[in-house]
């Protein structure tokens, strides 16, 4: 997933195989006004996951609303987002760097 590999939407296509669900923190108050905790899905995306150093991932998919501190479910294991990058020279995909949580 070099910046110069896979010039276009085509060739991004070819990166992304596997299917990944990104999830986000629910926000909601319970009656005692403390957060729920529950994590909430926001979608379900291709993918291309390579690992980046030890429990470290990077992720490539096309955009979408993905911030720092959603979830990433992938092959049984959790990730959390510690950094989004959208490049405006590949305005057909965003970056995310990812830690495993589980």
């Amino acid at each position: 997933m070099s910046p110069g590999q896979g010039g276009g939407g085509a060739g991004l296509a070819g990166l992304l195989r596997e299917r990944v669900t990104v999830s986000r923190g629910d926000a909601t108050r319970d009656a005692q006004g403390g957060v729920s905790g529950n994590l909430v899905a926001l979608g379900i995306v291709w993918a291309g996951c390579v690992p980046d150093g030890e429990r470290r991932w990077r992720i490539a998919m096309r955009p979408f609303d993905v911030r720092v501190g959603d979830r990433i479910g992938r092959a049984g294991m959790v990730l959390r987002v510690v950094r989004v990058l959208a490049d405006p020279r590949m305005p057909d995909r965003i970056t995310l760097f990812a830690e495993e949580v589980s």
